[in-house]
């Protein structure tokens, strides 16, 4: 049996009282905090379920050794947010019906809703997008081209920011909006910028660009923008107090 559990977009606090009892019952942990920055506490982790959880790298997540002794054995792999958010888990979640492993989801919170916290409705949101690092011969187009379809549809646009743990790089609001300007944005237009949204910590801002970069508020990570589309009276309403 392999359980796939949600994180939650803080700590460990964020589980569930029905994850941390089906924690304890299982013979191996695991843990991918590659998808996303978590900034919660292994140690306290452990503490709480009474077991050793080992950190996954990518590698060993995508290569299914996960999945080696969930046969037999009940195998628990946590992931920060909610364990569907990435398609890397989809794929676990194939592979281990290939090989007769039965799947049990234990949900837990997402960017993907906690952005309602902005006052943007969810149902108004189109298709999401990254925004990755750029690197040398790398700086693809395809999130601008998401971000300009949705706008010709009325609809918001969820952009996240990229993540790179392994080598201890996360994008930040600054460095994101830096790149789009210089990728053709408008400095002056308007953004909703998020940190560490489903914290205590988090930040919701609403303004240009170009003002948005410099707000020292809005340093922390994970971070996401979002590109407002068509604005009905009470998001329009909402949206002021972010300001």
């Amino acid at each position: 049996m392999l359980y796939l559990i949600g994180l939650g977009l803080n700590n460990e606090k964020d589980l569930s009282l029905n994850a941390v009892e089906t924690l304890k019952k299982c013979s191996s942990v695991y843990a991918e905090v590659y998808t996303n920055v978590w900034h919660g506490d292994i140690k306290k982790l452990e503490k709480l379920i009474g077991k050793k959880i080992a950190v996954l790298e990518r590698s060993s997540v995508e290569n299914n050794s996960v999945l080696d002794d969930g046969k037999s054995k009940k195998v628990a792999l946590l992931i920060p947010g909610d364990p569907l958010s990435a398609t890397t888990h989809i794929e676990l979640i194939m592979e281990a019906r290939r090989r007769g492993i039965r799947i049990s989801i234990i949900h837990s919170a997402s960017i993907y809703t906690a952005i309602a916290e902005t006052g943007l409705q969810l149902y108004k949101f189109g298709r999401s997008t990254t925004l990755v690092m750029p690197q040398k011969n790398f700086n693809p187009s395809s999130p601008y081209e998401i971000i300009a379809e949705n706008k010709k549809r009325g609809l918001h646009t969820l952009v996240l920011l990229d993540v790179n743990r392994e080598e201890k790089k996360y994008m930040k609001i600054k460095d994101a909006v830096e790149n789009m300007i210089k990728f053709g944005f408008d400095p002056k237009e308007k953004i909703i910028a998020c940190c560490r949204l489903g914290s205590p910590k988090g930040v919701i801002k609403y303004g240009v660009m170009q003002e948005i970069s410099k707000d020292k508020e809005l340093d922390s990570v994970p971070a996401v923008i979002i590109f407002p589309g068509e604005l009905n009276f009470k998001e329009e309403e909402m949206l002021e107090l972010w300001k």
